[in-house]
């Protein structure tokens, strides 16, 4: 297994839609600059309060659970691998998305209708859900934004 399977940086946000209803969203510190920009620009959401944590295999969690516990706050979170394989093009593509443990299958339903209906149920399609634990810090101690790679 791949040791950067085990563990993942994410950035934790609150999200509000345009009916100001809340929510919780993960999103890979690589890709969060991008993925804020599209949510805000695209489809006017509200992204608040980002902050840094790391999403650990249940594994990972169970063989250093002492030092995670101490290190801030804890809560479960699957790791959703959804792979299509394209038999025309001869390629799979994986979309690794990260939920909250109660939000899971409501966020896999919602993957799965973007997916062409003819491959939702066919071998062509998997979902592969890790289960895992986010290790949130404390606190901030910086004064300025997260550095998520590189800046303008």
């Amino acid at each position: 297994m791949n040791p950067f399977d085990e563990s993942q940086k994410l950035v934790r946000c609150d999200v509000i839609n345009r009916y100001r209803e809340a929510s919780v969203r993960l999103v890979e510190i690589d890709a969060f600059k991008l993925w804020e920009y599209l949510m805000t620009h695209k489809h006017g959401l509200k992204i608040s309060n980002p902050s840094l944590c790391l999403w650990v295999s249940s594994a990972e969690y169970q063989d250093n659970e002492a030092i995670f516990d101490h290190a801030g706050g804890v809560e479960p979170v699957d790791r959703i691998l959804l792979d299509l394989f394209d038999a025309e093009y001869g390629f799979s593509q994986t979309s690794i998305r990260y939920s909250r443990s109660h939000e899971t299958e409501q966020l896999v339903h919602i993957l799965k209708s973007h997916v062409p209906e003819h491959l939702r149920d066919s071998d062509a399609c998997s979902v592969e859900i890790i289960s895992g634990m986010v290790v949130q810090q404390w606190a901030n101690h910086g004064q300025r934004p997260i550095l998520m790679g590189l800046q303008n």
